[in-house]
């Protein structure tokens, strides 16, 4: 497939910059795509490929960080709150009013808390294998106790990273994750998610330290639960036959509930948690019918 045209950019925010790749005419109407919890915009270089360019203006960005963006300030705890946040002035830095939000997993989670705080400004949501669940039992104070003590370990930078060569990253990147990922969408993601260090041509991670706790896991299921009563934006749902939400009891309930406040696709496919990047000629046709269509219900 020939080389697509893109262009890097850098968005000023309050605490620095997000980093961000975009595609297609600054004229087309507006797609932001984020991507999941220690990925970067890399796991949708693939799909890129796929999407209509000439009425769309795409932006992928890293978020704060993951790969090429900005950390926040060492001295917060970072949770999906404080994402959710980010993405409006995120959005100040574009000059965007309404959008079209395609987002992985926790990307999704955050558009969810995002539409209930800035109602009106998704013009649909395109989630792949995203929306906010939470287990039952979940400990706030032991949630609290982790989420601090990873700020204290930045802040004072105690724990000194490790390198690895390449071969090593890539191997943790198929392998060391929630679902695994083919050497194509490995690849995708390696660029952005290490420096090299220079002298012995091993790379570091260049994701903060408190991403690697779940910044979501401070909600339990029924608080998960009351966010998602409150969606009101057309809602795209894409789940994976080895995806993360079909293994969700509470699935179902939520998704019954949802459907009585707004417009909910379901799109069922197969492939894993990141079928966007493993196989994105699966899921890009129906992407494709999303956005180019007002009224999208033929799936």
């Amino acid at each position: 497939m020939a080389e697509q045209q893109c262009m890097e950019i850098k968005l000023s925010v309050p605490w620095g910059h997000v980093a961000a790749k975009t595609y297609g005419s600054p004229t087309g109407k507006p797609v932001l795509l984020v991507h999941g919890q220690q990925d970067n915009l890399g796991s949708f270089t693939r799909l890129m490929k796929y999407l209509p360019k000439e009425l769309f203006y795409y932006v992928c960005i890293d978020l704060p960080g993951h790969g090429w963006s900005s950390p926040f300030p060492s001295w917060m705890i970072v949770d999906i709150t404080v994402y959710a946040h980010a993405l409006y002035f995120i959005l100040e830095a574009l000059q965007w009013k309404m959008f079209i939000y395609i987002g992985h997993s926790l990307a999704a989670q955050i558009a969810v808390m995002f539409s209930i705080f800035q109602p009106n400004r998704i013009r649909k949501l395109i989630s792949l294998d995203g929306l906010l669940m939470g287990p039952q039992d979940k400990d706030y104070v032991i949630h609290f106790y982790t989420t601090s003590t990873l700020l204290v370990k930045a802040y004072h930078k105690t724990e000194k990273p490790q390198s690895y060569t390449k071969a090593e990253i890539l191997h943790a990147l198929k392998t060391m994750r929630m679902c695994s990922l083919n050497s194509e969408a490995a690849n995708a993601l390696f660029e952005r998610a290490v420096t090299k260090v220079n002298g012995n041509g091993k790379y570091i991670y260049n994701r903060d330290l408190r991403v690697r706790h779940h910044p979501l896991l401070f909600m339990n299921m029924d608080e998960c639960q009351k966010f998602n009563n409150k969606l009101s934006v057309p809602i795209y749902l894409f789940l994976p036959s080895d995806g993360v939400l079909l293994q969700y009891e509470e699935l179902k309930l939520a998704l019954k509930t949802i459907k009585t406040k707004t417009i909910l696709e379901i799109i069922n496919t197969d492939g894993n948690h990141d079928v966007h990047n493993n196989n994105p000629e699966k899921i890009a046709p129906f992407i494709c019918e999303i956005l180019n269509s007002d009224n999208f219900s033929k799936l």
